[in-house]
């Protein structure tokens, strides 16, 4: 099974410069990358078919027009995910949760204000420890 690190930036911004490991916890660690909230919807929608053991979201700051468009998509792709997701963002206003209030919150929500690398770290660190538990 792979874990599916799904990270939205805004339009135009540097790719993530962490480099990911190829396995975590014996799961092969799988990237994508969106930088709109319509592409952050289409990559939870590949994520149903794809069916990861975990999905781990890294999500960025949005305006208030933006949500209103796209949140409703959003949430229902958010809510048919069918695995386990946790959450990055650099404060709890960038959350999805606090945008959508999907049925089922995440498994964990990191706010690291120290950088997306941090988040991205402990995030990984939380999957390991929960999908070793679970083997």
């Amino acid at each position: 099974m792979t874990i599916l690190m799904i990270r939205h930036s805004p339009p135009g911004a540097a790719p993530d410069a962490l480099p990911l490991p190829a396995r975590v916890a014996g799961h092969r660690v799988a990237c994508r990358d969106c930088d709109s909230l319509p592409a952050l919807v289409r990559c939870l929608q590949r994520a149903q078919r794809s069916r990861p053991a975990l999905v781990l979201i890294a999500t960025t700051a949005v305006d208030a027009p933006q949500w209103a468009r796209y949140g409703q998509a959003l949430r229902t792709a958010l809510e048919a995910l069918p695995a386990p997701y946790i959450e990055m963002a650099s404060n709890d206003d960038d959350a999805l949760d606090e945008h959508l209030h999907p049925q089922h919150a995440p498994t964990a929500r990191v706010v690291c204000s120290s950088g997306r690398d941090d988040a991205c770290r402990l995030s990984l660190a939380i999957a390991a420890r929960r999908l070793t538990a679970e083997a």
